[in-house]
């Protein structure tokens, strides 16, 4: 990772409005929702195969929720190793928490589909009947993820709040920032010596997070997905679904960051070329780690040959129609990145890291897919216009949150130390 100092030109980025986008693509985001919202009711009315339509909402739920948890912990990693070259991609980062309550909402809308989903939901579980009751563990969840978020949102609101407070305090157009909502951010703001006091507490808090997205992820991976299965189990399945959502997230800033620079001259000139690199060996990176856990899970348990292990393995990755596709969720999420990604004019060129970003995420929904599906309809791929629709929908929504996030506040971290070549204050 680059360590040189980012020579950003604060007082243009201060007076830089936030990054809006044409009418024309929200447009789009609420006719996508509406196709999916559409596409997901007439499939449930007319009584086709409900277990296939609440199979793609979950699996679409995962993703996109995965995505927005990842892409907001990459902005605690950086805060923690103190990485110079992210002040340019921070905010895309935090700007994922506002899916979040939209994530928690679809979350609960699971539950109407519990019966076609999850075994545990119709029949009690011999020894954990209480533990894996229907309605406690949603409410278990709900509880834990309500936890987790409010963790995340206490640290972004703090990042926040140094900057609102700065742009408020140094803009030379002030009518931008007036606001109820900058108001309240800013509220008792005391100039540029609480910034270091801020920073000192996201630093406290950012190991806090970190920890309770772990365990708050490998509970819900082993309970709410492995748990599909009545008799299949995986000790890293949790660790392999939390570093699987932290490099999306990475791949989420390579991707918006790009689309950003494109649109907006004075975040385009943040955008060096060594951010870039810095995004592509992250994205790499975990890239390696992702493999590193898959097999970690699948050479142990395809060798000790146990039926209990590899019935729900065999049906993955020997038995057609779902071993090409399991095939095709392994190369796009780890076969091409890892070959493309070696090489560095492919790290440091926006279109060539955005086409690999978007072929991570290709193979991490089909990964989710197959892990999903398979439980529901062994024999054959039920893939259709539900899936299209659904993904749609959520695709739109997650979308408009980000955009809405990012046409509300400054386009970087402003106030952040780093931003200003500054190390000691923090």
């Amino acid at each position: 990772m680059h360590a040189e100092a980012l020579n950003i030109d604060i007082q243009e980025t201060i007076d830089t409005p936030p990054m809006k986008v044409t009418s024309g693509i929200h447009t789009l985001c609420y006719l996508m929702i509406a196709f999916g919202v559409i596409v997901f009711a007439w499939s449930l009315i007319a009584g086709n195969s409900p277990e296939v339509v609440w199979g793609s909402y979950y699996v679409n739920f995962l993703f996109f929720m995965g995505i927005s948890v990842g892409a907001v912990i990459t902005t605690v990693i950086v805060q923690i190793v103190r990485a110079t070259w992210s002040v340019p991609v921070r905010r895309i980062g935090e700007a994922h928490i506002a899916f979040l309550p939209i994530a928690f909402l679809l979350f609960l809308g699971s539950y109407l589909g519990k019966d076609y989903l999850f075994p545990w939901a119709t029949a009690p579980m011999p020894g954990r009947e209480t533990w894996m009751e229907p309605n406690f563990v949603y409410l278990r969840f709900a509880v834990l993820f309500l936890l987790f978020f409010y963790f995340l949102y206490r640290y972004t609101r703090l990042s926040l709040r140094s900057d609102i407070g700065t742009v408020r305090e140094k803009a030379k157009d002030k009518e931008l920032w007036k606001g109820g909502i900058y108001y309240k951010l800013s509220q008792g703001w005391q100039g540029d010596e609480e910034i270091p006091l801020l920073q000192r507490r996201m630093s406290i808090l950012a190991p806090v997070v970190i920890a309770c997205y772990a365990v708050i992820w490998t509970l819900f991976s082993t309970e709410m997905i492995v748990g599909m299965d009545t008799i299949w189990f995986s000790n890293m399945f949790g660790g392999f679904q939390f570093l699987g959502n932290v490099y999306m997230g990475w791949a989420a800033l390579a991707l918006f960051s790009f689309y950003y620079a494109s649109k907006n001259p004075t975040f385009a000139k943040m955008q060096r070329r060594r951010v870039r690199w810095d995004l592509g060996m992250l994205c790499f990176g975990f890239c390696m780690l992702w493999g590193y856990t898959f097999f970690s899970q699948f050479l142990p348990q395809w060798y000790s040959n146990m039926p209990e292990e590899t019935q729900w393995l065999y049906l993955r990755t020997r038995e057609l129609p779902w071993k090409s596709l399991g095939y095709v969720a392994f190369c796009c999420s780890f076969v091409i990145p890892f070959i493309t990604l070696l090489s560095e004019d492919v790290k440091k060129n926006p279109w060539t890291l955005s086409v690999v970003a978007c072929i991570i995420f290709v193979g991490v929904w089909f990964e989710k897919y197959v892990v999903v599906m398979p439980q529901i309809s062994p024999n054959a791929i039920p893939f259709g216009l539900v899936d299209i629709g659904i993904f749609l929908a959520m695709f739109g929504m997650y979308l408009l949150s980000i955009l809405w996030f990012m046409a509300c506040f400054p386009m970087i971290t402003v106030s952040h130390p780093q931003a200003q070549n500054e190390t000691s204050s923090w």
